[in-house]
C-alpha cells in the first residue's frame, strides 16, 4: 500500500457506499448484560449483520468501485483465507466483474460453498497452498501472467478506506463520547482504517487492538519496532490468521493505537459462548474484542466502550470445542493422564476417594492390558468451583496416583483431545 488514506477519502467513500445495496449501516447496540457485568456502557458494532456476515464487504465494495473501466472489463484476481473471498464473490456477481479467487487448500468446505453461491457464474475458485501467504503468491503469479488487477485483502488503500467507514458510523450513531474501542487485528487494515477516522473525528478515543495468541504479528511488531513475521500462525482465529501485517498498516497502527493485547484461545472461546448466550453467533475473530473485557475490567469501569463484532461466519459444529475450551479457561475442566495400578476395582476406588458429589467425569479412556502392572488412562473432570480441583489433586496424591495435567501441555492436549 503506497499511500495512507486520508479522512477526506474515508468520508467520501462513506457517501458512496452508504447507498450501495451490498452494504448495511450496521447496528450499534448497547449490550445490557455486558454493561451490567463490567459496570460500563458496552456497545457492540454488529458487522456480523452485513449480508456476507463480515465487515470485509466494505473494503471489497470500495475496491471494486475503485477499478478502472479497463480493469472491470478484464476481470480481477483476489487472494483471501475466508471472509474477503466471500465479500469479493458477492461483489463479482453484483458488478458483473469476472473474479479469480485464490484461497487455501485448508479452507472449510462450508466457506468454499458460500463463495461459489455468492459469486454465481462470475467467479473461478482456485485452492492453493496451506496458508494465506502461499495462496497470495499463486494469485500474484496468476495476475502477472494474465495481466489482471490483484485486489489485496489488507495491503490496499481501498480496503483501509472502506474499513474506516465503520468508525464514521459509530461516531455518528453513539450518544456521548467514546472512551475505548476494542477491535480485532489480522492484516491490520481494519485497525488502520478505523484509527484514521477516530484520530480525526474523536481524538480522545483510545483504540485497543486485539490479536489471537499465536497470530500476533502486530503485537510483536510493536515490541520490536518493525514488522515481524510469524512462521506458523495459529489457525484458531482463521479470520485473523496472517503471518505478518503490512508495513503501511503497521505504521498507521503504531501511531494511532493505544496498545495491542493478545487474547488466549480460552478467552476467545469464553467470549464466543457469552455472545452466543446473548443471541449472537460469531466467529472466533468476531469475538476478539469482547474476549479482553474481563482483563480490562478496572480500566473500562464507568466508561463508554465499543466492541467491534467483525464477523459471524462460523461452523456451529465447533461450539462443543469452544464450550470445552471455555471451561478449561475458567479452571472448571481438567484432563488428567493417570497411571492407575492395575488392580480390581481401581476406578471405583478412584471415584469414591477422589471425587465429590458435584464433580463429574465427562470423558474416560482406560487402557487395561493384562501384560502391564499399570493402566495409563485419560480422564476429564469437571468441577463446580475453581478450587474444587485442588481437592481432587490432593486426594489423588493420598492414593499415590501418578498423574499429569494435560491442560498445561498444549502439544499433548492437541494430540490426545
Amino acid at each position: 500500500m503506497s499511500t495512507i488514506p486520508s479522512i477526506a477519502r474515508i468520508i467520501n467513500v462513506q457517501k458512496h457506499i452508504s447507498s450501495n445495496p451490498l452494504i448495511t449501516n450496521t447496528r450499534l447496540e448497547k449490550s445490557r448484560k455486558l454493561s451490567e457485568k463490567y459496570g460500563a456502557n458496552i456497545y457492540l458494532k454488529r458487522e456480523d449483520m452485513q449480508q456476507t456476515r463480515s465487515f470485509k464487504i466494505r473494503g471489497a465494495v470500495n475496491s471494486y468501485n475503485s477499478l478502472t473501466k479497463e480493469q472491470k472489463q478484464q476481470g480481477v484476481v483476489v487472494a483471501s483465507d475466508g471472509n474477503f473471498a466471500q465479500a469479493c464473490a458477492f461483489c463479482a456477481a453484483y458488478f458483473k466483474i469476472k473474479t479469480h479467487i485464490f484461497v487455501t487448500k485448508t479452507m472449510q468446505n462450508q466457506r468454499i460453498q458460500m463463495i461459489k453461491e455468492y459469486g454465481k457464474d462470475q467467479i473461478e475458485v482456485f485452492q492453493e497452498g496451506d496458508n494465506f501467504e502461499q495462496a497470495l503468491k499463486k494469485a500474484q503469479v496468476y495476475s502477472e501472467q494474465k495481466k489482471l488487477k490483484l485486489i489485496h485483502p489488507f495491503d490496499n488503500p481501498a480496503t483501509v478506506e472502506g474499513n474506516g467507514t465503520i468508525a464514521y458510523e459509530i461516531i455518528q450513531d453513539i450518544d456521548g463520547d467514546i472512551d475505548y474501542v476494542m477491535l480485532p487485528v489480522g492484516g491490520g487494515s481494519l485497525a488502520a482504517g478505523m484509527s484514521i477516522t477516530f484520530k480525526e473525528l474523536s481524538e480522545d478515543t483510545k483504540i485497543i487492538g486485539v490479536e489471537p495468541e499465536g497470530a500476533d504479528s502486530m503485537s510483536q511488531s510493536f515490541q520490536q519496532g518493525k514488522v515481524i513475521e510469524i512462521e506458523h500462525p495459529s489457525r484458531f482465529c482463521d479470520g485473523s490468521s496472517v503471518s505478518k501485517v503490512s508495513e503501511s498498516n503497521y505504521k498507521v497502527c503504531k501511531e494511532n493505537l493505544c496498545e495491542i493485547q493478545v487474547a488466549k484461545e480460552g478467552e476467545i472461546a469464553y467470549a464466543i459462548l457469552e455472545l452466543y448466550d446473548n443471541g449472537l453467533i460469531v466467529e472466533p475473530s468476531g469475538a476478539l474484542s469482547v474476549s479482553i473485557l474481563e482483563r480490562n475490567r478496572e480500566k473500562i469501569k464507568g466508561k463508554n466502550v465499543v466492541c467491534l463484532i467483525s464477523g459471524g461466519n462460523t461452523d456451529l459444529s465447533r461450539l462443543d470445542v469452544f464450550r470445552e475450551m471455555a471451561l478449561m479457561h475458567e479452571g472448571l475442566k481438567y484432563f488428567f493422564l493417570i497411571n492407575f495400578p492395575l488392580r480390581k476395582g481401581i476406578l471405583r476406588e478412584f471415584v469414591k476417594n477422589c471425587l465429590q458429589e458435584t464433580d463429574e467425569i465427562s470423558h474416560i479412556q482406560f487402557n487395561k492390558r493384562n501384560d502391564r502392572e499399570r493402566a495409563p488412562s485419560l480422564i476429564a473432570i469437571e468441577v463446580k468451583k475453581q478450587n474444587d480441583i485442588e481437592q481432587v489433586k490432593q486426594k489423588m496424591k493420598k492414593m499415590n496416583l501418578d498423574y499429569q495435567i494435560v491442560n498445561d501441555n498444549k502439544e499433548l492436549y492437541d494430540l490426545l483431545i
